[in-house]
């Protein structure tokens, strides 16, 4: 029996990113809908390329997740 395990499916991602300092955004999926959460206390953020490939691949699996979450509502 395993007691440790990954929750799917996943509808959570932190990312780094820049905003005063180094920081840490978030992307969640609810009910269909993304929320892109962003550091305490500040209004924009910098992604370096790095940043950007992880914010793009991220964002590809939640809009994946959300559309799914739309899917299961139309079907029921």
């Amino acid at each position: 029996m395993e007691f440790i395990k990954v929750v799917e499916p996943r509808r959570e991602w932190l990312l780094r990113c820049y905003s005063d300092k180094e920081d840490v955004l978030s992307l969640e999926v609810h009910d269909g809908a993304i929320s892109v959460l962003l550091p305490s206390g500040v209004d924009q953020v910098s992604l370096s390329a790095p940043q950007i490939a992880a914010f793009r691949e991220a964002f590809t699996e939640a809009v994946s997740r959300a559309e799914a979450d739309l899917r299961e509502v139309a079907a029921s």
